[in-house]
């Protein structure tokens, strides 16, 4: 491995163990955000929703537009980075991702995914001894599942390499690291470079989520925050209506 590649990974962990969990590490001396780059850490009210994988038929358009703000942030970048050196671990180079993919990442401990039915959340995170636990939420469908798997997948990562701020329940801690998290998800399953390649090709919401295997909300999300499609296109989504909004919330317990 080249040393710059050791070099933006290493970067990445600092900044995540240098965290209060809530804030961006970087953000006292962000030159892009003292530039006047919108910040997402000056607009709290935005933090919550971003950080949690969504109800298939939730759409919230300002998702889009809060991802396309994140793109040129540079520890988003770096999270960036962490999903394209996964796919190429994986050898992948077109959609879909399978689930199988985290088998590749190298865990240092051991890592089991159970299917559990949950009442409130898509999924959980557990530490025990020295293995993990993902509980995914059995009455999700298996898009939205994806999406919990590897936003819980982020996490294992940030543990075992960093020294990062869960969110637990009834803990308001965390927030920022969870919104890392979504972002990674976002781009191990739906890259910039297949999500404009794909759409180029097929121009359509629906085939773009078969080819994708995510949530229409997320395509959605994805899409928008590319700027590939605007308010003019939503007469084409407006069938997917509102739902019900779950959340991902970590849950350590270190044995």
């Amino acid at each position: 491995m080249r040393q710059d590649d050791i070099n933006w990974e290493s970067q990445l962990w600092r900044y995540i163990s240098s965290g209060d969990g809530d804030n961006c590490p970087i953000y006292d001396y962000c030159n892009l955000r003292k530039g006047g780059h919108w910040c997402i850490v000056d607009h709290n009210e935005y933090i919550d929703d971003m950080g949690y994988v969504i109800n298939n038929n939730l759409i919230n358009l300002q998702r889009g537009d809060v991802f396309k703000s994140l793109r040129s942030c540079k520890i988003f970048s770096l999270v960036e980075k962490l999903a394209q050196k996964h796919l190429e671990i994986g050898e992948y180079e077109s959609p879909p991702v399978f689930d199988s993919l985290i088998e590749s990442i190298g865990w240092p401990d051991e890592v089991e995914v159970r299917l559990v039915p949950l009442s409130a959340y898509h999924g959980a995170l557990w530490h025990i001894d020295d293995s993990w636990i993902i509980q995914l939420n059995k009455n999700d469908n298996h898009s939205v599942r994806r999406l919990t798997l590897f936003h819980e997948a982020f996490h294992i990562m940030a543990h075992c390499y960093s020294t990062p701020v869960f969110r637990k329940i009834d803990s308001s801690k965390g927030s920022f690291n969870e919104l890392l998290a979504e972002y990674f998800t976002y781009n191990i399953l739906m890259p910039e470079n297949w999500v404009r390649e794909k759409w180029a090709q097929v121009q359509d919401v629906n085939k773009m989520v078969e080819i994708f295997n995510v949530p229409k909300s997320a395509m959605i999300t994805t899409l928008r925050s590319l700027s590939l499609i605007d308010s003019s296109k939503l007469p084409m989504i407006s069938d997917l209506g509102q739902g019900n909004k779950y959340s991902i919330k970590p849950i350590l317990e270190v044995g």
